[in-house]
């Protein structure tokens, strides 16, 4: 049963595993680093209040990033798979055109979910892509009626 596809799909999706697990560990790191900034600044806020109750604040949303202009992710999007002549492109592979276009590769993962929102909405409401597969298989191309 291990054929030679089995052996490139495996070592794929360990590939994937280590690289999530990687991603998880940073993740992590930096929670820590930022429970210890939070115990620090609850002690100083003490010294001026000591019956403060830091689970009375409310924490603040986390600021949005804003990578792309309006409209620019999905010309992005269009650019790559108009490069690709026809071929087509997987979720990641158009995510890593997209952030190697506006010079941010280390933004891979957040680019990634955005550029996933955006082909669904471009197949769903605009019917300019086309998509075959499902998941992490999943392609995109150009529709027909786009190109």
């Amino acid at each position: 049963m291990n054929t030679l596809g089995n052996k490139y799909a495996f070592a794929a999706l360990k590939s994937k595993r280590a690289e999530l697990t990687g991603e998880l560990k940073a993740l992590d790191k930096q929670a820590k680093a930022i429970k210890k900034e939070l115990a620090h600044l609850d002690a100083t806020i003490r010294l001026f209040d000591p019956s403060f109750d830091p689970r009375t604040v409310k924490p603040a949303k986390a600021a949005r990033i804003h990578l792309f202009k309006q409209g620019e992710l999905g010309r992005l999007i269009l650019d790559a798979l108009r490069r690709a002549d026809g071929e087509p492109l997987s979720t990641a592979a158009i995510a890593d055109a997209v952030a190697d276009a506006i010079g941010q590769p280390e933004a891979r993962a957040i680019i990634a979910r955005r550029v996933r929102a955006n082909l669904a909405y471009m197949e769903r409401r605009q019917g300019i892509v086309d998509k075959s597969g499902t998941r992490e298989g999943a392609r995109w191309s150009l529709s027909s009626g786009s190109m």
